[in-house]
Protein backbone atom coordinates (compact mmCIF):
# COMPACT_ATOMS: atom_id res chain seq x y z
CA UNK A 1 0.00 0.00 0.00
CA UNK A 2 1.42 3.43 -0.88
CA UNK A 3 2.42 5.68 1.96
CA UNK A 4 -0.07 8.39 2.91
CA UNK A 5 0.57 12.04 2.38
CA UNK A 6 2.37 13.66 5.24
CA UNK A 7 2.49 17.40 5.62
CA UNK A 8 4.36 19.44 8.17
CA UNK A 9 2.91 22.94 8.53
CA UNK A 10 6.18 24.22 10.01
CA UNK A 11 8.13 23.00 6.97
CA UNK A 12 5.58 24.61 4.66
CA UNK A 13 5.91 27.91 6.53
CA UNK A 14 9.71 27.71 6.26
CA UNK A 15 9.56 27.06 2.53
CA UNK A 16 7.05 29.88 2.04
CA UNK A 17 9.58 32.09 3.80
CA UNK A 18 12.20 31.02 1.26
CA UNK A 19 9.98 32.26 -1.57
CA UNK A 20 9.51 35.54 0.31
CA UNK A 21 13.28 35.84 0.74
CA UNK A 22 13.89 35.25 -2.96
CA UNK A 23 11.25 37.86 -3.83
CA UNK A 24 12.98 40.35 -1.53
CA UNK A 25 16.36 39.59 -3.09
CA UNK A 26 14.88 40.14 -6.54
CA UNK A 27 13.50 43.49 -5.37
CA UNK A 28 16.99 44.49 -4.21
CA UNK A 29 18.45 43.53 -7.60
CA UNK A 30 15.70 45.48 -9.36
CA UNK A 31 16.63 48.53 -7.29
CA UNK A 32 20.30 48.12 -8.22
CA UNK A 33 19.43 47.85 -11.92
CA UNK A 34 17.25 50.96 -11.66
CA UNK A 35 20.04 52.89 -9.93
CA UNK A 36 22.53 51.87 -12.60
CA UNK A 37 20.09 52.75 -15.38
CA UNK A 38 19.37 56.15 -13.82
CA UNK A 39 23.09 56.88 -13.82
CA UNK A 40 23.36 55.97 -17.49
CA UNK A 41 20.22 57.75 -18.73
CA UNK A 42 21.98 61.05 -19.54
CA UNK A 43 24.28 59.17 -21.93
CA UNK A 44 21.48 57.32 -23.71
CA UNK A 45 20.97 59.04 -27.03
CA UNK A 46 19.56 58.18 -30.42
CA UNK A 47 18.28 54.78 -31.42
CA UNK A 48 20.58 52.91 -29.05
CA UNK A 49 19.34 55.02 -26.14
CA UNK A 50 15.73 54.34 -27.10
CA UNK A 51 16.49 50.61 -27.38
CA UNK A 52 18.20 50.60 -23.97
CA UNK A 53 15.23 52.32 -22.34
CA UNK A 54 12.81 49.86 -23.96
CA UNK A 55 14.93 46.93 -22.76
CA UNK A 56 14.92 48.35 -19.23
CA UNK A 57 11.13 48.65 -19.27
CA UNK A 58 10.82 45.02 -20.44
CA UNK A 59 13.21 43.94 -17.68
CA UNK A 60 11.23 45.83 -15.03
CA UNK A 61 7.96 44.30 -16.22
CA UNK A 62 9.38 40.76 -16.27
CA UNK A 63 11.04 41.14 -12.87
CA UNK A 64 7.83 42.50 -11.34
CA UNK A 65 5.90 39.56 -12.81
CA UNK A 66 8.40 37.19 -11.18
CA UNK A 67 8.02 38.94 -7.83
CA UNK A 68 4.24 38.75 -8.07
CA UNK A 69 4.39 35.03 -8.82
CA UNK A 70 6.86 34.36 -6.01
CA UNK A 71 4.58 36.22 -3.59
CA UNK A 72 1.55 34.24 -4.82
CA UNK A 73 3.42 30.96 -4.36
CA UNK A 74 4.36 31.99 -0.83
CA UNK A 75 0.77 32.91 0.03
CA UNK A 76 -0.50 29.63 -1.41
CA UNK A 77 2.02 27.62 0.60
CA UNK A 78 1.09 29.49 3.79
CA UNK A 79 -2.60 28.90 3.06
CA UNK A 80 -2.03 25.21 2.33
CA UNK A 81 -0.24 24.71 5.62
CA UNK A 82 -2.97 26.50 7.55
CA UNK A 83 -5.74 24.62 5.72
CA UNK A 84 -3.99 21.28 6.20
CA UNK A 85 -3.52 21.83 9.92
CA UNK A 86 -7.17 22.84 10.38
CA UNK A 87 -8.44 19.90 8.31
CA UNK A 88 -6.15 17.45 10.10
CA UNK A 89 -7.35 18.68 13.50
CA UNK A 90 -11.01 18.54 12.41
CA UNK A 91 -10.67 15.02 11.03
CA UNK A 92 -8.85 13.80 14.12
CA UNK A 93 -11.77 15.08 16.18
CA UNK A 94 -14.28 13.30 13.90
CA UNK A 95 -12.37 10.02 14.21
CA UNK A 96 -12.11 10.38 17.99
CA UNK A 97 -15.85 11.08 18.27
CA UNK A 98 -16.68 8.08 16.08
CA UNK A 99 -14.44 5.84 18.16
CA UNK A 100 -16.04 7.11 21.37
CA UNK A 101 -19.53 6.52 19.96
CA UNK A 102 -18.51 2.98 19.01
CA UNK A 103 -17.15 2.38 22.50
CA UNK A 104 -13.59 1.99 21.32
Amino acid sequence: MPAGMETDAAVLAKEAGNFERISGELQAIMSQVDATANGLRPAWQGDSGTAAQAALVRYQEAAQTQRTLLDEISMNIHSSGTDYTATDTDQASVVQTAMTNMGI
